[in-house]
């Protein structure tokens, strides 16, 4: 019988690894910070998608012979988009698209804010992708003399009273209101549909998204088992990205 089988998700901020039964139950999830803790899994079944290309991470992969996942080996889905679709989007589009919950908008909150879009059949129509609030914040702090870091918070200032009130109010109200316009738009065109939501700063936006969201932090880890799981049965044959 098939041991655990181990899906990594190298991103942008964190990776992290969560081990899968043979039947795609998840057993564990960990967050790791050095690449040497990788060689812990020497031996082991190991797949992964990788977002932030950093060699030192991709070596200790390579080391422990760590499988790779890639638009180039086939995704179950049918895409409107070109083979330039991350794999961390591909990933959560698998977990979505597996569900059959559709049409549907999946809401990627990290660093990178990303949002696509499934049709009724099940079709990758496309997406957007802009900065996260974290990477916003940054670079006020870095690309200006005065401004100062300001941690993120929830709080939905309409407008401030000194700089770093100011900042939360056009950063956080900012993206909030962006968020919610872009809900508009999408359901104004397409119709109702599904939203699913994962990432790290879902927290900050919590409050403004439906009442009926499918919040799922694991959505990418369940997605990267899903991807294997149809790569190995379908020999890797099968490319559906137009």
């Amino acid at each position: 019988m098939e041991g655990p089988l181990f899906c990594i998700d190298v991103g942008n901020s964190t990776v992290k690894v969560a081990q899968f039964s043979p039947a795609g139950e998840m057993l564990g999830l960990e967050p790791i910070e050095e690449p040497e803790q990788l060689l812990s899994l020497t031996g082991k079944r190991v797949v992964y998608i990788d977002t932030r290309l950093e060699p030192h991470w991709r070596a200790r992969l390579a080391e422990i012979g760590a499988e790779e996942l890639s638009l180039s080996r086939g995704v179950p889905f049918v895409s409107d988009y070109t083979l330039q679709l991350g794999p961390e989007r591909a990933a959560q589009i698998i977990a979505v698209w597996e569900s059959g919950k559709f049409p549907a908008v999946i809401l990627s909150l990290g660093t990178a804010c990303t949002i696509d879009y499934i049709d009724a059949g099940g079709r990758h129509r496309g997406g957007t992708i802009t900065a996260g609030i974290h990477l916003r914040l940054r670079a006020l702090k870095e690309g200006t003399g005065r401004l100062p870091w300001v941690e993120p918070q929830k709080r939905a200032l309409q407008l401030g009273t000194n700089t770093e009130e100011a900042i939360i109010a056009g950063v956080v109200g900012g993206f909030r209101l962006e968020l919610r316009a872009r809900l508009e738009s999408l359901r104004k065109q397409y119709g109702d549909f599904s939203i699913w939501v994962t990432g790290g700063e879902v927290e900050l936006v919590k409050d403004e998204l439906p009442a009926d969201a499918i919040f799922a932090p694991e959505l990418t880890l369940r997605g990267v088992w899903l991807w294997q799981r149809f790569l190995h049965t379908s020999g890797g044959s099968s490319l559906s990205i137009l």
